[in-house]
């Protein structure tokens, strides 16, 4: 081999381990951190890897220290890891991550390094039901079980035995409590300033519903109320732990008269009405769940930009509750109409007990492929949840302009359980830098809102 031929595979040859090492997460060992289980040691859980600002571990940390049960399915490179309340999977090389929630977009995704396989410790053990907290200083990861329900009293836990209060919401001059049981609400009026009370003997609030939160007796939580001449907006906290007691208050811009009725586990405060208390789809009214996705802690996609899916489903929902309100022949319930997390068997058990006519659930896509652009509707398994599906993907399609990416079978939780005519919509994907550009407009939500309540007026055979 002569000098020039040498030195051409040298050049190759440095080339192409260059090239290798550029695709490699930019990764820092970190072997002084330390990992805190309930302020005490993982001993053995060495092998921390800094990537991207996130805290990666070998999943035998997972399985061995934290006692997850997980399994590796070595032909998708695809890691399951499971608790008795929570399930998720990972594959190696992919920024989206299946959870009992819904799917994730992950910050950093799972690599291998020397035949092992790392995942992220925040988005796992969150996911797990462990709280995370990173201490820069001294460099230590914080894991903390989280316990069900919050501490109401300064470590007075409130009565396991009691119902819970699983979402909240304010839709169409109307106050919706979800519960997990049948309450016996007790309400009572106050002035200066005008409030309605509405007091829950025996209740709490369940895990779900205050996620992200330290909510703990005498404090307030808030939903936000905009566009009302009645309600400026509505109150919740855990008034008593002992007996436990949840407190829910309307508070008032005047006074005002109302109706309390019940229907399975829903409780209702309707202000838009002084006659004979009817229940939900009386009349002859259609029973329509607008079901915005994720909230609160649950940001949903997130966007190529950093919007973040729970908003942009939210807005859109919102314009949708705002059109069907003036549709005499519905009766509109929202899931969530504030940056709330509601859980997904709680948002099926609140179209359950509404003996709901249609349920469709609002959302953004993302993938790790930046390109991957369009609107789609999933269905589950039954002929007319496949006709509502087609209907809101024809009329969504033609306000959004984006690919067709069809109507088609999902297993996909809460179209999965319902048992009315179930859809989720796609509108299109939040890591699409064109799309997520267009989507956070003011202009195209209002015509996508107008889209959807045409596909469903269309659906219910409405005129």
């Amino acid at each position: 081999m002569n000098r020039n031929t040498r030195n051409l595979w040298l050049t190759i040859t440095f080339a192409f381990l260059m090239s290798f090492f550029i695709l490699l997460p930019q990764t820092t060992t970190a072997a002084s951190t330390q990992i805190m289980l309930d302020n005490q040691p993982i001993e053995g859980a060495g092998d921390v890897i800094i990537t991207n600002q996130t805290t990666m571990v070998p999943i035998r940390v997972i399985s061995e220290k934290l006692g997850y049960n997980v399994k590796w399915k070595k032909s998708d490179q695809q890691v399951t890891i499971s608790n008795p309340s929570a399930t998720i999977k990972l594959t190696v090389g992919q920024s989206n991550a299946d959870s009992t929630r819904g799917n994730v977009v992950l910050e950093q995704s799972p690599f291998m390094k020397s035949n092992t396989t790392y995942v992220p410790l925040r988005f796992v053990g969150t996911e797990m039901g462990l709280k995370v907290k990173w201490d820069n200083t001294s460099k230590t990861v914080h894991l903390e079980k989280v316990t069900a329900g919050p501490d109401t009293n300064n470590g007075v836990t409130p009565d396991p035995n009691s119902t819970t209060i699983e979402g909240i919401s304010y839709s169409d001059n109307r106050l919706m409590i979800s519960s997990s049981d049948k309450v016996n609400p007790v309400d009572s009026v106050l002035t200066n300033p005008n409030r309605i009370v509405i007091d829950l003997p025996k209740t709490s609030f369940g895990a779900g519903f205050l996620q992200g939160t330290e909510l703990k007796q005498g404090e307030v939580g808030t939903i936000p109320v905009t566009g009302s001449a009645d309600v400026k907006q509505i109150r919740y906290s855990i008034f008593s732990s002992q007996p436990s007691q949840v407190r829910v208050v309307i508070d008032l811009n005047q006074s005002k008269s109302y109706k309390l009725y019940q229907q399975n586990d829903l409780t209702f405060v309707d202000l838009n009405t002084t006659a004979t208390t009817k229940p939900v789809g009386s009349g002859g009214k259609k029973v329509v769940i607008i079901d915005p996705g994720h909230g609160d802690t649950d940001s949903g996609g997130i966007g190529a930009t950093g919007v973040l899916e729970k908003n942009v489903v939210l807005n859109v929902g919102n314009k949708v509750a705002a059109l069907l309100k003036k549709e005499s022949q519905i009766d509109l319930i929202m899931t969530r109409t504030d940056d709330t997390f509601i859980p997904l068997d709680s948002r099926v058990k609140i179209a359950e007990d509404a003996n709901a006519d249609v349920f469709l659930s609002i959302h953004g896509n993302a993938a790790p492929n930046k390109d991957a652009s369009g609107t789609e509707t999933f269905y589950a398994d039954t002929k007319r949840s496949k006709l509502l599906s087609d209907i809101i993907q024809k009329h969504v399609l033609a306000a959004t302009g984006f690919k067709d990416r069809n109507s088609k079978q999902a297993n996909y939780l809460v179209i999965r359980k319902t048992t009315m005519p179930a859809a989720l919509l796609e509108i299109g994907f939040l890591t699409n830098k064109t799309e997520e550009s267009i989507m956070v407009q003011d202009d195209f939500q209002n015509k996508v809102a107008q889209a959807i309540v045409a596909g469903l007026k269309e659906y219910l055979n409405i005129k």
